[in-house]
């Protein structure tokens, strides 16, 4: 039964462990990094002066209230601005770094452990990272339909959703990290022992 349910995931895992695929997303990753923090948004007016302000998904915690207080403090056009941001940028990034995640670490876990299925199928785990960021995206969407009406049970569902998401994202990066230094020391020894050969 356990093989029945890991095969599709394997299979579509293995494809998604390609080096074109890690490139591709790594650098669309990237790119969409460089737009949210250095170059700003222009589908996004008012971008610029939410990150003065700080945006609400990028802590890593908060109180119940911080939100509605970050919401306050947005005013009424950098309410506008998060909700676009939400929707035509965050709508897309958590997929884009979703891919990255997993493709990269199956690839390394692959040539890692490629007899040892469970080791690989960590790599399905970096999703969590996704789901979890859309999740909190859907409470600040929420957040924003319903303001100024505050949600104390929404915001702390949200939170839970940020602790979750940055929890499988420091997963990720330490899984990919580990997994990658592993790789580089390996080929490192390998050229070693053939250069004294």
């Amino acid at each position: 039964m356990a093989n029945f349910i890991l095969m599709p995931q394997t299979s579509l895992v293995q494809k998604l462990a390609k080096p074109p695929v890690v490139i591709a997303s790594a650098v669309l990753a990237g790119f969409f990094l460089w737009m949210i923090q250095v170059r700003g948004l222009p589908l996004v007016p008012g971008f610029a002066a939410l990150l003065r302000i700080g945006l609400p998904d990028m802590m890593f915690t908060y109180s119940p209230s911080s939100i509605y207080k970050k919401l306050v403090l947005f005013g009424p056009g950098g309410r506008t601005a998060y909700r676009l941001f939400l929707e035509r940028v965050d709508s897309l990034f958590p997929a884009i770094y979703g891919l990255f995640f997993l493709s990269s670490t199956a690839f390394c876990l692959g040539r890692l452990f490629p007899n040892r299925t469970a080791l690989r199928q960590l790599s399905l785990l970096t999703l969590g990272t996704t789901f979890f960021d859309y999740a909190e995206n859907f409470c600040f969407l929420a957040f924003l339909r319903h303001y100024p009406q505050e949600w104390i049970g929404l915001e702390k569902l949200a939170n839970v959703c940020t602790l979750a998401k940055w929890a499988f994202a420091a997963f990720s990066m330490a899984v990919l990290l580990y997994t990658a230094l592993r790789l580089l020391f390996r080929s490192l020894r390998k050229r070693g022992a053939e250069s004294t050969q």
